[in-house]
């Protein structure tokens, strides 16, 4: 056989292992992509547990605040991460994820069909009570006794809350909070200057309110029950 016929299938050996190698690594790394998570590429921090939480954010990406089995962690869209900060207090969790946004000031009326991109994830054992200025927030899938939620020029969801206890709700600066699907014992909303609530279709046992001359609360579903 001619050298340039060796080296050939040499060549051609060579080529062949590597591929082979390289498809055997790829499906590793595939094998290990979690797909029920849809939050896998965001970085992952620890966080301290807490019972209250205090954020300050800004009105570009969604944060999600959702439950956790075991310890509190936060996750992050990586491009987002040197804008978290955190620090505690007691009880009391203090996030600031603002990314120096200098922009234009949101209405948070514009923004209560869809929720943004999530750029920011906090999953914790247990929630009582929670404040945020100039965000938009998503709470979903948590069961606490109580609950108690203050906005600041921030636009809220809810995803299947149920509170078995006593919820108080402010909205302020110009706040709109879009309550869903839920399920709440005992509802006490504050809707204060030109802040809303929308109850869409929640199912609350006992219904009060305080609403300003310039507020709105919107009553669709089974909240129509307590339309007088």
């Amino acid at each position: 056989m001619k050298t340039s016929h060796i080296l050939l299938a040499l060549l051609t050996i060579i080529t062949l292992s590597g591929m082979v190698a390289t498809d055997v690594l790829l499906k590793q790394q595939y094998d290990k992509l979690d797909w029920s998570d849809p939050y896998q590429d965001f970085d992952h921090r620890a966080l301290p547990a807490a019972k209250h939480l205090v954020i300050e954010a800004a009105p570009i990406s969604e944060i999600i605040v959702e439950p956790s089995k075991d310890s509190a962690q936060a996750m992050m869209w990586p491009n987002m991460a040197n804008s978290f900060r955190t620090r505690k207090q007691g009880d009391t969790l203090f996030v600031t994820f603002t990314m120096n946004y200098e922009g234009e000031s949101r209405n948070p009326h514009d923004d209560i069909v869809y929720p943004l991109a999530p750029g920011l994830v906090l999953r914790l054992p247990d929630l009582q009570s929670l404040r945020i200025k100039n965000g938009r927030l998503t709470i979903r899938q948590f069961t606490p006794q109580q609950l108690a939620v203050s906005l600041q020029n921030t636009r809220l969801i809810t995803d299947k809350l149920t509170v078995d206890g006593p919820f108080r709700l402010t909205s302020s600066q110009n706040s709109f909070a879009v309550l869903g699907a839920d399920h709440y014992k005992s509802l006490a909303t504050i809707v204060q200057d030109s802040s809303g609530v929308r109850l869409n279709d929640s199912e609350v046992d006992n219904f009060t309110k305080q609403v300003s001359p310039k507020a709105e609360v919107q009553l669709r579903g089974k909240a129509l029950k307590w339309l007088k």
